[in-house]
This record gives C-alpha cells, sequence and structure tokens, in this order.
C-alpha cells in the first residue's frame, strides 16, 4: 500500500520503486531456492553443497547462493 502512495506522489521514483521491488522479488526467489536445495541434498556424506545450502540459507547469503548450482556427490 505504501508502494502505491510513493508512485502517485512522487512519479520520477515510479523506476525506482519498480526496480527495488524486482530486487527484492528475486532475492527473495533465490532465499527460497537455497533452501529447498538444503534440504534436496545428499546427506549421507556431509559435503560441499550440504555446508554451503545450509550456511547460506541460515546467514541470508542464499538469495546469492540459491541461483548457483553446486554439484552434489
Amino acid at each position: 500500500m505504501l508502494y502505491l502512495v510513493i508512485i502517485k506522489k512522487y512519479k520520477h521514483m515510479k523506476k525506482l520503486v519498480i526496480v527495488y521491488l524486482v530486487l527484492s522479488v528475486i532475492a527473495v526467489v533465490g532465499e527460497i531456492k537455497c533452501i529447498i536445495k538444503a534440504f534436496n541434498c545428499n546427506w549421507e556424506p556431509v559435503g560441499k553443497a550440504e555446508i554451503i545450502y545450509t550456511g547460506s540459507a541460515v546467514t541470508g547469503l542464499g538469495c546469492i547462493t540459491g541461483w548457483i548450482d553446486i554439484e552434489d556427490k
């Protein structure tokens, strides 16, 4: 709702608000992808992928590592 007020009041900031929303959505989707990848990893021998995905999901870096495919052996 606040975004709509900003867009109506400051038309020149419309592009900035849209860019902010797009980047926010991309970050949230990446974090969700990271959490899903952490759950789907093979946890028998704990390896590189499990550690990276779990650590990233906990610290918030999952918005970046969620978009990266790490080989799970």
